[in-house]
């Protein structure tokens, strides 16, 4: 029983850690970069790239030092390259119908859908592509693995309940997409987290999850270019 309660203390405590992590970041990098009279480029987003890998390694640090187990819980089950292919498909297709839906019920209550904060990072992409590239790789393996690999399981081991590990882990997910500043960039990531949490749940493979949340954010972002 006291093992039991030092591990789960030790995981609510990782938990919290990287949350904060994350969001302090969120928070202080703006305002940080204003005081200094720094502006938006290409070093600043890549920096800002940079800081979420930095507390990636914190995470699998804590991990391994203090929680004294592996990083990522469940074991990683493999598959053929059809589940891989039919399996980004399907989710895309969930996606995009469920963010469909989001966007004419935010439409129907007339709140905001664009946001400038992502406006100003297209522009920043159109004259630095590779960067582009690297926010896409760095969105589907970081919050892949702090989400997904570190936080949904230990989750589920503290609440006894695979849904609610579900629910709480997309929800955290979504508020960390706050600084884009409208709703639909946070409803949006709540119901793409829940899709790639009930398939990391039913499924067990983080790799295939890595894939889609790097090629839907590529191609997003690939598309937002041409407008």
């Amino acid at each position: 029983m006291h093992d039991t309660v030092k591990s789960n203390k030790r995981i609510i405590i990782g938990v919290i850690f990287i949350l904060a992590l994350l969001f302090v970041q969120q928070i202080t990098f703006s305002p940080f970069l204003k005081s200094i009279g720094a502006t938006a480029n290409g070093i600043t987003v890549f920096t800002s790239r940079l800081l979420m890998w930095f507390s990636l390694l914190l995470l699998w640090f804590y991990t391994i030092k203090i929680e004294k187990q592996k990083f990522i819980i469940w074991e990683e089950k493999n598959y053929n390259i059809p589940f891989y292919i039919v399996s980004v498909i399907l989710m895309f297709i969930a996606i995009i119908i469920g963010i469909v839906f989001i966007h004419k019920i935010v439409a129907l209550l007339g709140l905001k859908s664009n946001s400038a904060s992502l406006v100003r990072i297209i522009a920043i992409f159109k004259t630095h592509y590779w960067l582009m590239v690297v926010t896409a790789i760095t969105a589907g393996i970081v919050e892949e693995l702090i989400f997904r690999a570190y936080m949904q399981p230990r989750l589920e081991h503290l609440f006894k309940s695979p849904v609610s590990a579900i629910v709480v882990s997309s929800v955290l997910f979504g508020l960390l997409h706050f600084q884009y500043g409208t709703l639909i960039n946070v409803l949006g990531p709540i119901f793409i987290g829940a899709i790639f949490a009930i398939h990391y749940y039913k499924f067990r493979n983080i790799k295939v999850l890595i894939l889609s949340h790097f090629l839907w954010d590529f191609i997003l972002l690939t598309l937002s270019l041409k407008k």
